[in-house]
This record gives C-alpha cells, sequence and structure tokens, in this order.
C-alpha cells in the first residue's frame, strides 16, 4: 500500500522539492541537478500541483519512466490544498479567455465596423 501525504506535508516538504502530479507525490531531490530544464524548474513548482504544467511540457516516456522511480506516495484525498498550491493555470486561462473576447471585440466594433 501507497503512503498517504496530506497537502500541508506536501508543502512543509516544498524544500526538498516534492510535487505532485495527478494523485502521486513525488520527492525529486535526488534527480533536481540531472533535470535537463535546470533545478529551477522543479524548485519553482515544489509543494504544488504541478499536473497541468507537466503534461503540457510534452514529456518524454524517459521522462516518464524517471517520473515512476520518484514516486513516494500519493495525496490523501481529505486534505485539501492551500491555496498557494492549487494548480492555479486554470485561473490564467480563464483571465486569458477573457481578455481575448475583449481584444476581438475591439477589434470588431472599432476597427472592423468602420
Amino acid at each position: 500500500m501507497s503512503r498517504k501525504f496530506t497537502w500541508q506535508e506536501v508543502g512543509d516538504n516544498a524544500k526538498n522539492g516534492w510535487i505532485v502530479i495527478g494523485d502521486s507525490v513525488y520527492g525529486p531531490q535526488g534527480f533536481l541537478d540531472s533535470h535537463p530544464g535546470g533545478p529551477a524548474v522543479i524548485r519553482n513548482k515544489a509543494g504544488k500541483d504541478v499536473t497541468r504544467f507537466f503534461n503540457e511540457m510534452g514529456h518524454s516516456q524517459k521522462a516518464h519512466d524517471i517520473l515512476k522511480s520518484l514516486k513516494i506516495g500519493e495525496i490523501d484525498k481529505n486534505s485539501q490544498p492551500a491555496k498557494w498550491q492549487a494548480d492555479s493555470d486554470q485561473r490564467l486561462v480563464a483571465i486569458t479567455s477573457v481578455m481575448l473576447l475583449l481584444a476581438f471585440a475591439f477589434v470588431y466594433f472599432y476597427v472592423l465596423r468602420k
């Protein structure tokens, strides 16, 4: 049985590079210096849900295999992430969508209709 971690524990171990992808918790401490994008990529996301970020990067099969080896447990589903730990990309997508919609409306009403 896999060990369960709370979001609090993940946050407390951000200094160790702990991240959450899906329902799994990863401890990439020994991998930080080997990461092709450099250690800062993981350190900047440490303690957080990086599911969307990881998936959108288009990682290779080798990266997925390495990730499996770094798994230390699973997130406790009864635990809730702190605001800083949640995947904030969703909010960014919503804001970007609204801004694009407003830009298109501006172009339509003030440029194309003349």
